[in-house]
């Protein structure tokens, strides 16, 4: 059937390509769509533990998860104003990230997961 012959009213699925500006939140659209016991297959230059921790819920209730990890080329075009800002808080002895307590049980929370569930390959 051409795109001409659809029939009027029949919604054309949607892609799956996400970038966090145009095209919509990956976060967003990883929440919406993952369900228990689900495969994944993922395409990114960019994963880190507080995305993990974000989608933790989500994450942790897939079956496998199948990574395709590209060269992140884009970090040397990053817009530091489209950045996150990190959290800091001051105390006596100076600044200190907000998160930092955190960080190292979201890390093996992540890598644990990582160890279970997903097959990561690499491509240049």
């Amino acid at each position: 059937m051409s795109f001409e012959q659809m029939p009027q009213g029949l919604d054309l699925p949607q892609s799956g390509l996400r970038d966090n500006f145009q095209r919509g939140s990956v976060g967003e659209f990883l929440r919406e769509k993952i369900q228990p016991g689900s495969t994944l297959s993922l395409v990114s230059a960019y994963f880190t533990i507080y995305a993990y921790a974000a989608l933790q819920d989500r994450l942790d209730t897939v079956e496998h998860v199948r990574f395709l990890f590209g060269e992140p080329r884009f970090v040397r075009t990053l817009d530091p104003a489209r950045t996150d800002r990190k959290a800091y808080r001051i105390e006596d002895s100076g600044l200190k990230l907000s998160n930092r307590l955190q960080q190292g049980s979201a890390a093996r929370a992540c890598a644990a997961w990582i160890r279970q569930k997903v097959e990561i390959r690499s491509i240049r």
